[in-house]
């Protein structure tokens, strides 16, 4: 039973770092303008999200900070949730993100998965 939790739980968390990731594009994409420019942002915006991921919130971050992966996470997701929300997104997408995205990841820093 604990096993299943444990890796419902770990697809859900990748999931949402996908989820977060595109987010981050897509809404770089929609505020910075929706031509080449705002590609080339969106582009820069998710690889820039993914060099601080793993430089410190990766499950083998080349940095192996606790302060350093909270800080990454918590503001990757709230930039994230903050874009979606400036980039015109309905109240609900939002909402339904950040809140899913705060759920998945303080169970990841409770027992069982903390230990997983």
């Amino acid at each position: 039973m604990v096993t299943a939790y444990l890796w419902t739980l770990a697809g859900l968390l990748f999931a949402v770092e996908i989820v977060m990731l595109g987010v981050l594009g897509g809404a770089v994409w929609a505020v910075a303008g929706r031509g080449w420019v705002g590609v080339a942002a969106g582009v820069a915006a998710v690889v820039l999200a993914v060099v601080l991921w793993g430089l410190f919130a990766s499950p083998r971050a080349a940095v192996d900070l606790a302060v350093a992966k909270y800080a990454v996470k918590i503001g990757l997701f709230a930039a994230a949730t903050g874009l979606l929300a400036a980039s015109g997104a309905r109240g609900g997408w939002v909402w339904t993100f950040a809140a899913a995205s705060l759920v998945l990841n303080i169970a990841a820093v409770l027992p069982p998965y903390r230990d997983f």
